[in-house]
């Protein structure tokens, strides 16, 4: 007689964690996500994210801060764009006799990384940093007491993208009007892809019978290269953790 109690509690508690954990997959699809630096997946939602810091709520409800160093990858699902760690917003400096000019990163222990938005993600990196320029206006101020001065600071925010080769350490920018991919000579737009997929000799022997350049080409160039080089990759590869 006690059997059959037994068994609709067991199979209550089977319907109730197949419940939880089909919820819980749901919840996970339609999430944020962090891929942490150990590895780790966290879902959630992203509320903001920062040159230095990430703000981020799990399916707990916990609310959490993440540092650059902490995140390998942010996938900010509803906003569509994905971030990750990089020295290239503050560690660029030029490399001598480059025309037109290539960067690589500074080598200093006091670099930090920020959060920079990822454009395309494998082999070569390329990415969205934001830049603070400030500026000060002076003046008079004139009241009751009589005139002071008066001395205004403001600031604008521009957005600039770079590409990074990982196994070069080789930057170049790639949204110069003058000096970069986009210039009005043709040469120099070659040459600065060059310098980053001119290892993979057919691809890029394509790229230079392309009739224009563009900011679309350009990312449909970057991510064939990242295909070819991700069919070579070992699965073992553990570089996909670090921070360039």
């Amino acid at each position: 007689m006690r059997l059959i109690p037994n068994f609709k509690t067991a199979f209550f508690v089977f319907f109730l964690l197949g419940s939880t954990v089909l919820h819980a997959q749901v919840a996970e699809t339609n999430a944020d996500y962090l891929v942490l630096m150990n590895a780790d997946t966290l879902y959630g939602k992203i509320s903001s994210v920062k040159d230095r810091k990430l703000k981020f709520e799990n399916l707990q409800k916990e609310k959490l801060t993440f540092t650059p160093d902490q995140v390998f990858r942010a996938y900010w699902k509803s906003k569509k764009k994905v971030y990750a760690p990089s020295y290239v917003e503050n560690g660029l400096e030029p490399l001598p006799g480059t025309s037109p000019q290539t960067y690589q990163i500074r080598k200093a222990p006091d670099l930090e990384p920020t959060f920079a938005e990822v454009l395309v993600d494998g082999e070569i990196m390329a990415y969205y940093v934001s830049e603070l320029h400030f500026g000060g206006s002076g003046g008079m101020m004139i009241g009751s007491g009589g005139a002071a001065p008066m001395i205004g600071v403001g600031f604008t925010k521009s957005k600039y993208a770079y590409a990074l080769k990982k196994a070069t350490g080789e930057v170049i920018e790639i949204n110069s009007n003058s000096s970069g991919l986009f210039s009005g000579n043709k040469k120099k737009r070659t040459l600065t892809l060059g310098r980053l997929i001119n290892d993979e000799p057919e691809l890029f022997a394509e790229f230079q019978k392309e009739p224009k350049y563009n900011y679309d080409i350009f990312i449909k160039y970057i991510m064939r290269y990242n295909e070819l080089q991700q069919a070579k990759a070992s699965p073992l590869d553990s570089s996909r953790l670090f921070i360039y």
